[in-house]
């Protein structure tokens, strides 16, 4: 194993070299997946964050000079990454961006950590990048605690603004991965704290194409809350199963498969009434919003989603601080991190560090709702678009 590591890293110091640039550039590292697994959400984060890098560069770069980017594919794999991370820190780029999944994030958080480079969390959401984290890794997007958070106040919502329409048990089914089990955990806790019953409650494993023995389970307990994370594939098949056998609820979400325009697609009218969290839209009401959307529409040659603008937000981030820090210094640029305090289409960014937190954004989570076979801002009210269509009716009576 150890061998196999060290070629790795090897083959990711020669894929990194090259001949010294004609003029001075800033170089920013980049960890993402593009192959493997994860590589769908991967491509649109490079959306984002070719985006970002265009409008640096068109205002002038970074210190009046070009920003580039030194993409590496970690192939949805935790070794590639740690592989192209150690060749980032042998070649002294001042801050590195990365990556898709927490179980790459995670362990790549803890080697830059240890080699005192600076880390802005591309994708990753898992609590225990930034709980209790670390004085070198940032992360401007949300975590499983505020989403999970968004997803208990806008059911709290929904239960306070019609009273004729009881919510008091749910049902959670989640994968296995890092992340739907982070948020299975923490929605588990809401649950019980904010007074729901947990009528069902079942983890999965990864690569499961059959669900239908869970939902005919959750069917006979008749939840009046579905709370599902899947990713892609898992959620498409979960809706369509879910349909089948007749399991429904005056609420459904599903998390990270139904955020994708590709879900609509896929299901059709069956993802109507479906609400998802997210850490941005192309309607939220934040200033710039709608042009940011258009821009990563045009650069994506299709409808984005938020993962294209948290691309975007995580390269803005990283040039306002090395817009404000000695680029030659990993020590001056964390510490421009760490006082960060600007405002993006995406969202505001100001690190906090408190009650066992360490450099993470305190961003608001949306809740969007399908609504005529598009996504819609719904939630927190003072952000949304629309208002959210409830209860989802039963598909006997769509």
């Amino acid at each position: 194993m150890r061998s196999s590591f060290a070629a790795v890293v090897a083959a990711a110091v020669m894929a990194l070299a090259a001949p010294a640039p004609a003029t001075a550039q800033i170089e920013v590292g980049v960890i993402n997946s593009l192959s493997g697994n994860f590589a769908a959400f991967g491509e649109r984060y490079r959306t984002g964050l070719q985006v970002a890098l265009d409008e640096i560069n068109a205002k002038g770069g970074v210190k009046g000079q070009p920003l580039t980017l030194s993409i590496q594919d970690d192939r949805s794999d935790a070794q590639s990454a740690l592989a192209a991370a150690e060749a980032f820190a042998g070649k002294g780029v001042p801050v590195v961006i990365g990556s898709y999944a927490s179980s790459i994030t995670g362990p790549l958080a803890q080697f830059l950590t240890r080699r005192k480079v600076p880390l802005i969390v591309l994708g990753s959401a898992d609590d225990s990048i930034t709980k209790p984290g670390s004085p070198w890794v940032f992360r401007a997007k949300h975590t499983s605690t505020i989403v999970a958070t968004a997803y208990f106040d806008y059911f709290d919502h929904l239960k306070a603004t019609n009273t004729n329409v009881p919510l008091e048990s749910v049902a959670m089914i989640y994968g296995n991965g890092a992340w739907p089990s982070s948020l299975g955990k923490v929605g588990k806790q809401l649950a019980a704290a904010r007074g729901y019953k947990i009528v069902g409650d079942q983890a999965y494993d990864q690569g499961v194409t059959d669900f239908r023995p869970i939902l005919n389970r959750f069917r006979a307990a008749n939840p009046d809350i579905l709370y599902i994370v899947s990713y892609a594939e898992d959620g498409v098949a979960i809706t369509r199963q879910m349909r089948e056998v007749g399991l429904g609820a005056k609420v459904i979400a599903i998390d990270t498969s139904a955020a994708l325009p590709s879900f609509v697609q896929q299901v059709g009218p069956s993802a109507e009434y479906v609400a998802t969290a997210v850490s941005w839209s192309r309607d939220v009401k934040y200033p710039g919003a709608g042009d940011l959307h258009e821009r990563l529409k045009a650069k994506a040659g299709g409808e984005p989603s938020f993962y294209e603008a948290e691309g975007y937000l995580a390269l803005m981030v990283a040039a306002d601080a090395l817009g404000r820090a000695d680029p030659k210094s990993r020590e001056s640029v964390r510490d421009a991190l760490a006082a960060t305090d600007m405002t993006t289409p995406v969202t505001t960014v100001n690190f906090k560090s408190a009650d066992g937190v360490q450099g993470q954004n305190p961003i608001r989570s949306l809740i969007l709702q399908i609504q005529d076979g598009r996504h819609v801002t719904v939630f927190p009210a003072d952000l949304a678009a629309q208002p959210p269509r409830h209860p989802t009716p039963a598909w006997s009576a769509r």
